[in-house]
Order: structure tokens, then sequence, then C-alpha cells
């Protein structure tokens, strides 16, 4: 196999090079200018050069005349921060002379002026100090963090914009917005953001994936979760970076910010800023954090004696609580993140190696993370150009247990036991039978193991050209890969129920991604106009292959899947064995944006991004993606400066076009993919056919969104927030559809097949309550709302039926997508009660009410009953100070919205001879007959959630050599819950177009206790 990855890299190591050798040959040029003879520490030849630059900048410039004949006054001193810390690399100036120097690595400086000249001290992310000396030889000088500039200024697409000046909703978060507690940086943000949807795929399980959904759904078919940009590079991988290094997260919530990055902004974009270096001498962070879960609640079943009594299955003659048997008892966790960080001004490193270990509650699924990042800025030229280079690796290794195994402790017969010491494993292996088997069996007897590895090289040069006009020229690698081995014992149910002695198979992919962007940015101010313009290009590649290889049969069952050749099925040709080569893709575009601004009262952004992706048929690869928003400062209008209420009032509202090219490559196309295996003169062949039929009219599906937003900020500041509402539609929504055979040659072509509509609102309220030394108190308050619903379908479809309901029995479909019904209304009978016997009644479509012994539901009696989507979603958080110590309690809730219980529905009754749940059991115990697909199963789901409450205490370090700040905390996660709804947890899956289902097989809720501590030296 090609090694391409090392291809990529080559280029990088040279790149490093030759940055390397820039640094060297620096400082032997300062060594060589300050040699006396004797070898010189590293940070004496730092601090020289530092110190030379007074000399430099004399040699360079010519002092004013104005202030030759005034006597020359020697100054010294130490640059200091609020802590007392020395800031290295300070730049001290003096505008009427021009003379200038720097601070050495202490924070201390000295520098020959006229008396009466002014110094000013500047430094990245202070805020400047001018002095004037008066016969002083002294001066020390304390910066304070520029924290008002820094607060003000938002990263969008491609730049910056001060937040007075946006137009668009977005929202901005730092480290101290992160939810408590967590690991991922994207449920670090769960809540934070309105209309933001964050949810895991499977509960508690430390592999589950991350369900991202921003305003609702976005499509049918391809992606749906907003585009991920991680330092400028769209499509980062979120598992490269650990929250430790994170300086801002910002989330383009509307079209009209979202548009710039066209194809596959449809869903929004979250922009992921990752910290930069601070000049200075090195620093060190430590984060260690160690977790314990304990189970919250699960599907309880009926215990040994009680389910004799209720005579719902023979005594086996043993007492097992299968619950316990597949589950791990409060397992533990850890995560340790170590980051260094120092330089020089116009050189600058960050690096960050973590570790997170977690296990989870499943017997066998575990998972551990590496991650590694180095940041570098340089300098060069007195500032004409800036490199930085960003460098992250991160490696998974995940074991998988078979979500099911919660499901098999919930039904089996608790008389059963798992272990017999007669079989070759000691486990009780039942062959036969249907959707039965030993959940203790299954995972000692089965193995299912993937590693995963994520490499992000993101090179950036800025070139300063003029005071007005810089370029940006920036390239990135993204590379990763898949390996995963899969064995399943001769032991095993299932290789025994098929006769077959073990089953192995080993799987590997890759994929690689190549960026290439340039763009110009230029600022103007003159007069009462302000102009941001950026134009630019833009070019992505993607690549992927990989292999598979499976084998069956094996003649020692103890050798697993290290050998897979050693299987009889391929001497038989029957093993399995494959490789592929995605299509290569490509999206290119040109771009640009222009943000005027007319007095800091009126502002206009616009821009517009036209984009071409191989993914598309000739004839309609390019789109163009159009966007026009307008804002109006209202508080600083002439007519508001006598008023005292509003200090921040502004108006805005926008339009936007976006795309989305989310599906796999090649479905504009005809392909031809592997078919059936077929026995030829003894031998197995495979045949290979058509595996998808070609569309040359397939074009975008886009997006066009409109949005309406107030911001507000009234006492002083003290109250603050935000409002919007907005409506998007998607057209041409893209799908798979059934089509007849012939004309067709296979029978599915992908077509654009309809509308898809949301519309809703958003709301944020921050108030400073209390403001005092030793005591702080600030409360936020989220909250938004959405309807989803499908405007049109393709061609005479007049609806579609999805959610089919698994066996036992044949429930049919839960689900039905109706033209002008909103996306979560469930499809199903209604329930009018039960006979005497215990027989279901429903209420047809006539209105009448009928027993379904006596009369056949047919789909026409089915209704739209309830709504999967909350009303209202909301997030309470509220962070307190007191003294040393810091509180925060963070609450979420959901209202107005119903969801189905599906363990209830399987196992809520006693239909089929199994276990059933403690919890549902004595109320409907007298139902008979199959179960009905109805409302009776829906319930309110409602809930008052604490999510997070923590506790923290930061001791007072000051004046100690080494340790520059100490922080202990614990944490308690998914507390309590306020609810009436009687399954497991009601914070079901709402993301989607089937939302609102509790899963019969779902992954237990934990309750989670960390203890932490933060260092820094």
């Amino acid at each position: 196999m090609k090694q391409p990855l090392l291809n990529h890299v080559k280029p990088l190591i040279r790149l490093f090079s030759i940055a390397i050798i820039i640094q060297v040959i620096s400082l032997d040029y300062i060594h060589a200018e300050n040699n006396t003879g004797k070898e010189k520490s590293f940070e004496k030849a730092i601090n020289s050069y530092l110190l030379s630059m007074d000399n430099k900048i004399r040699s360079e410039r010519k002092s004013s005349t104005n202030l030759a004949s005034m006597a020359d006054v020697t100054v010294q001193g130490t640059v200091t921060d609020e802590n007392g810390e020395p800031i290295p690399g300070v730049t001290i100036s003096i505008p009427e002379t021009g003379l200038g120097t720097a601070t050495d690595l202490s924070g201390n400086y000295s520098i020959t002026v006229p008396e009466g000249s002014t110094l000013i001290f500047s430094f990245i992310g202070f805020e400047s100090q001018r002095i004037v000396v008066k016969n002083q030889n002294k001066i020390d000088v304390t910066l304070l963090e520029d924290v008002a500039s820094l607060e003000e200024v938002v990263v969008v697409g491609y730049g910056s914009v001060n937040r007075e000046n946006l137009t668009s909703a977005v929202s901005s978060l730092d480290e101290k917005d992160f939810v408590a507690g967590t690991v991922s940086p994207l449920m670090a943000i769960q809540g934070k953001v309105p209309g933001l949807s964050i949810q895991s795929t499977n509960g508690a399980d430390p592999n589950a994936g991350i369900s991202i959904q921003l305003r609702g759904v976005n499509s049918v078919n391809a992606s749906q979760g907003p585009l991920i940009v991680i330092d400028g590079v769209p499509g980062g991988n979120i598992n490269s970076v650990v929250k430790e290094d994170i300086a801002s997260i910002e989330v383009l919530r509307d079209a009209s910010g979202a548009a710039i990055y066209g194809t596959r902004a449809s869903g929004g974009v979250i922009l992921i800023t990752t910290k930069s270096a601070k000049a200075g001498e090195l620093t060190v962070s430590y984060t260690g954090e160690l977790f314990v879960e304990g189970v919250r609640r699960y599907n309880e079943p009926l215990g040994r004696d009680r389910f004799l009594e209720e005579g719902l299955g023979n005594d086996i003659g043993h007492n097992t609580d299968w619950f316990d048997e597949v589950t791990n008892n409060n397992p533990m966790s850890y995560r340790n993140v170590l980051s260094f960080s120092g330089g020089v001004e116009n050189a600058r490193i960050r690096a960050t190696i973590s570790n997170n270990n977690a296990t989870g509650l499943a017997i066998g699924s575990d998972r551990n993370d590496t991650q590694a990042r180095i940041n570098t800025d340089f300098t060069l030229f007195d500032g004409f150009l800036r490199i930085t280079n960003n460098l992250s690796y991160s490696e998974r290794q995940s074991n998988f247990s078979n979500n099911d195994i919660f499901r098999m402790a919930l039904q089996l017969n608790p008389t059963e036991t798992p272990y017999d010491a007669n079989m070759p494993h000691g486990l009780n292996v039942w062959t036969g039978g249907y959707d039965w088997y030993n959940p203790v069996a299954d995972i000692r007897l089965m193995k299912n193991q993937r590693k995963y590895s994520y490499l992000l090289n993101t090179t950036s040069l800025l070139f300063n050209l003029t005071d007005n006009l810089s370029l940006t020229a920036r390239y990135s690698l993204n590379n990763g890969s898949n390996y995963g081995t899969y064995w399943r014992s001769a032991q095993h149910k299932t290789s025994l129920d098929e006769g077959v002695a073990g089953y192995a198979s080993h799987s590997y992919g890759e994929f690689q991604d190549n960026t290439l962007e340039a763009f110009f940015t230029y600022d103007e101010t003159y007069d009462l106009h302000t102009i941001n313009a950026v134009g630019g290009y833009s070019f992505q590649e993607f690549n992927g292959q990989g292999f598979n290889a499976n084998n069956s049969d094996f003649a020692v069952d103890g050798i697993e899947e290290h050998d897979l050749a050693t299987g009889r099925f391929l001497s038989e040709g029957r093993a399995g064995l494959g490789s592929y080569k995605n299509p290569r893709v490509r999206l290119m575009a040109f771009f640009g944006r222009v943000n005027y601004s007319w007095n800091n009262r009126y502002l206009i952004t616009a821009s517009l991004r036209r984009e071409g992706s191989s993914k598309f048929a000739k004839g309609n690869r390019w789109g163009n993606f159009t966007a026009l928003s307008l804002g109006w400062n209202i508080h600083n209008e002439p007519f508001m400066q006598t008023q005292n209420l509003f200090t921040n009032l502004k108006l805005r509202g926008g339009f936007g076009e976006t795309g989305n090219e989310g599906f796999a490559p090649g479905v504009a196309t005809r392909m031809y993919g592997p078919d059936t295996w077929w026995l030829m003169n003894g031998e197995w062949r495979r045949t290979y056919g058509v595996s998808h039929n070609q569309n040359t009219d397939l074009k975008w599906e886009t997006k066009k969104e409109y949005n309406l937003g107030i911001d507000f900020a009234i006492l002083e500041g003290n109250i603050s927030g935000r409002f919007d509402i907005f409506k998007r539609d998607v057209d041409d929504l893209i799908y798979d559809i059934s089509v007849p055979q012939p004309p067709a040659i296979h029978d599915k072509t992908t077509m654009n097949v309809g509308i898809l509509r949301n519309t809703g609102w958003e709301a944020e309220v921050t108030w400073n309550a209390i403001d005092k030394t030793n005591f702080n108190y600030v409360t936020t308050l989220i909250g938004s709302a959405y309807k989803s619903e499908l405007v049109s379908l393709w061609g005479n479809q007049t609806f579609w039926d999805r959610k089919g309901f698994p066996a036992p029995g044949s429930p049919g479909n839960a689900v039905r997508l109706f033209p002008g019904e909103p996306i979560g209304r469930f499809f199903v009978w209604e329930h009018a009660g039960f006979t005497d016997d215990g027989n279901w009644m429903l209420r047809g479509d006539d209105g009448e009410v009928f027993d379904v012994t006596e009369r056949t539901k047919t789909n026409q009696d089915k209704k739209f009953i309830g709504n999967a989507i909350p009303k209202v979603i909301l997030a309470w958080n509220n962070q307190f100070t007191i003294g040393k110590f810091d509180v925060n309690a963070y609450f979420r809730a959901w209202t107005g919205h119903d969801i189905f219980n599906m363990p209830n529905f399987y196992y809520g009754i006693p239909l089929e001879s199994r276990n059933v749940l403690v919890e549902n059991y004595d109320d409907q115990k007298h139902i008979k007959g199959e179960k009905e697909l109805s409302d009776y199963w829906i319930e309110d789901g409602d809930f008052l959630k604490l999510d997070v409450l923590s506790l923290g205490y930061s001791f007072d370090v000051k004046g100690n050599k080494y340790v520059k700040g100490l922080r202990v905390y614990a944490t308690g996660q998914n507390l309590f819950v306020l609810t009436n709804y009687s399954g497991l947890n009601p914070e079901v899956n709402i993301n989607g177009l089937d939302p609102g289902f509790e899963e019969r097989a779902t992954y237990p809720q934990t309750r989670t206790f960390m203890f932490g501590v933060q260092a820094n030296f």
C-alpha cells in the first residue's frame, strides 16, 4: 500500500527545518554580536539581544532636534502584570525620537532618554501606558490586561470583527463558559448556545458519538451537523482538540454569517480557535481529573421471587442479577493534561500532551485517548511576516461492547445462570431460539476493537503588506486512519447456530484532506467610515482508501483474530476480501466579504462565495452563495445620549444562502460494485454490476435563511442579552428514491426530492447580579424553540413512513412524514381503553371506538399525536465567587414535548416469555393480545435537570517562586432529574427525522463525580 502520509509530511519537515535554521542563525548572530570571550547562557543571549534593540533603533533613526539640547536621563525599571509577574519582550518606545528598547526575560529594562520624553509601554494583550520622564531614574510599570478589547473581538469566517459592528447571529464562548466536568469540547458547550442541540448518541457509553443539530433539521439525507472549523481549517476533527487548548469557540448560527463557507454550512458553523503561546518565561500548566460513575437509573426487571410468583417462566434454580453481571461497579476514569508555553514576543511556542482513559459502565466498553499539540508563532522582518504552525496528533483506542446486552439483562429469566462449568469457557451458551442469548458469554466470547489516528497540521503565513492590507496564505494537511479487528469465538451462540468454528475480521481505512487557502484582508477607517474587506480563494481535496478481510471456521479458537489465513472458509473460497478507493473529491471556491460601518451606527455586511464540487455532474457543479445583513447601533444615535438606561441597543437583520454536499461521492454518476457470489466450475466467483444509477440533473441542496435579531445591555451593562427569530427553507433536498426497472438499471437513484422548512426563536439574558470584592454572582438564562416540517415531497409521493418497530409481532411504523405536519409528530393509533378481558380498544378514523379483536385496524385509523420536539429548551447557569471559593450550578430543562417509551412497549406487559419492568408491570399486567402501536405508550417528557454542580477553591500562592496558581475542585454531573416520565431518561434524541423515542436497547445514564486539580508553574 502507498504511504501518502509520509509523502505529505516531508514538505512540512522541510518547512520546520528552515524555521529552526532561521532561529539558530538568529541565536548565532546574537551570540557573535555580544561575545566577550566567554560562553553566554541562552537566557543571557536573549536578554542581550532584547536590550540591543535600543542601539539598533538608534542607528536606524535620528533623534528629534527639539530635544537635542535637553539633558539625557538613564531610566531603569521592571514591567509586571497585575499579579506581579514580570513581562518580557514589552516594547518601550519614545515617540519624539523614535528610540526604543524592550524588557528582558525578567521584565527589566534600561534606556537613556532626553528629560521630558514620553515612554510608551506596549505589549500584545495588555493596555498601553504613557509615562512622561521627569528627572526620574527608576520607573516600574504594571500593565493591565486589555480585557475589553479581547471581549469585543469576535472570530468570524476568514477574519474577525468588533462585536459592536457584528450584524449576524454569533455566539462566543471561552473556557470560563465551558460546562464543568466535561471532556469533549462539544459537550462542554451543551446548552450554552441557543438553538444548538448537542447529544450523546448512546447515553454514557464512552465510545458514543455526538449528535449536533442547529436550528432544527437541515436535511433528510446528507450531513445535518454544523461545519467544524479548527484554526481556520474547515472539516477539522473535534477529537484532535482538548478543551484546555481552546481559546474561543464561535457558533455562526444564521446563514448571513455562515454563507462565507458555502457548500457545507447548511447546518451552521462552529469555529474553534486554539490557544497561542504567550511571550515570557516558560510556564507549565497541569490538569488532573478523576471520574467515578454510578448508575443513576436503569430498566429494572422483576426479581427472582416476583418473577416466579407471576408465573413468567420456569424455575431453573438460580438467582441472577443480570444487570450486575454485565456492568462494572462504579467504574473509574481519569484524564491528565500537561501544557508548556513560553518564548519572546517574536518567537513563541505552546505544547500540550494529554491522556484520557475512560472505562464504561458496560463490561468490555472503554476508550483511551492520547493527544499532542504544538502551536508555534514567529514574527519576522519587523512584523512584516508572521508564521504560525499548529500541529496536532490524536490517537484513540476503543473497545466496544454490544449495546444489546442491557436489553438481554432486562428480559432474561432471573433463575438462569450465565455460567456452566461443563462448557469449554465455563459459560452457559444457549443455542437456537429467537432473541435470546447469554450477555455474559457475548461479552467474553467476542472482541470488537478499533484504533483511530488523526494528524492535523496547519501552516499560516500572514504578510502585513501595508498598515491596512494583509495577505494570509494557509496550507492544511488533515490525515486520518482507523484500524479495526473483530473476533467471535467458536463457542459463541452465533457461531454454534451457524455451525462454524468462529469468525474474525480485519479492516483498515484512511483519508487525506488537503486544504489550500489564500485571502487578502483590508481595513480602513477615515472620517466616519470604517471598512473591512476580505477576498480570497479556497481549494480542498479529499481522498480515501481501505480494505477489509474476514474468515471463518478456525481450527484453534484461542488464536482469535491474529491469523486470518487459518480459517477454513479461505480454502473454500468463501472468505471475504475487499478493498476500496473513494473517488477523489475536490472543492474549489472564490469568496469575498465587505463590512461597512458609518459612525458606528449603520452597519452593512455582504458576502459571496462561488463554489464548485466534483460530486455533481458537469453543468451542476457550481453554486453561488450570497449573504446580506444590516445593523443599526441605536445606542450611538444622538437622541440616545440623554438616556442612561441602555448602554447597548442594536437591531440587526440578515439573509443568507448556504449549501449541502455532505453525501457520498459519485452519487450523480453510474457506479459499479461487487454483487453476488456464484459457484462456477467448483470455485466461488464474485460478479460485479451497477450499484447506483446516474443522474446528471442532480444539483445543490440549498438553504435560504432569514434572521432578525436585537442585542441589548441595560443598567450600565449589568443586564445584557440578545433575541433572534429565524425562518429557513432548504430546497432541492437530496435523497435516494426507488425507481422502476427498467428503464433504470438499479432500483435506487439519488434525486432532488422536496423542500424542508424551519422556523423558531432564540434568546439569551445575562445578569451580573452581584459584583463585590469578595462576592460575585452572574446568572445566564438561555432559551430556544423551533419547528421543522416538510413542505413538499418528490413526484406524487404524499407521505413517507419511518421508524419501523422490530419484532416480536408486527408493530409497524410510528412516524409518517407528511407535508404540512411538523417533524416530531407520532403516527399511531389512538388508545380508547381496554375491555374487561384486557383487549385493546382504539378510536377509528370515523371517531368510533372499537375492540381490536372484533375489527381490523388500518393505517387510515392512525392519527398524528403529540410532538417529540420541545416547545421550549432552557439552560440556566449560575456562577458564584465567594472569596477564594467558586461555585457553579447549571440546570437544563425541556418543556412541552412527548416521548414514546419503547422499553415499556416491549417489556411493560407479559405477552412473551420474558421478564418485565418493575416500574410498569403492576399497572399493565391485565393487558392481553398483541401490543398496539398507540398513544398509550406516549408520555409527557418535561424535565428539569441539575446537569452540573461544582465547587472549587483557589489557593493564595502569591509570592511563591515556583507555583503561580493552584486550584482544586469537585464536580457532580447528572445529579438529579425532576420529571413525570416513567422511563430511563427523558432527554431522548430530538435530532434528525425520528425524534422522541427512548430505544429499547438503551445504554443507562450514569451519575458522575469528578475530582480535579489545576496547577500553574
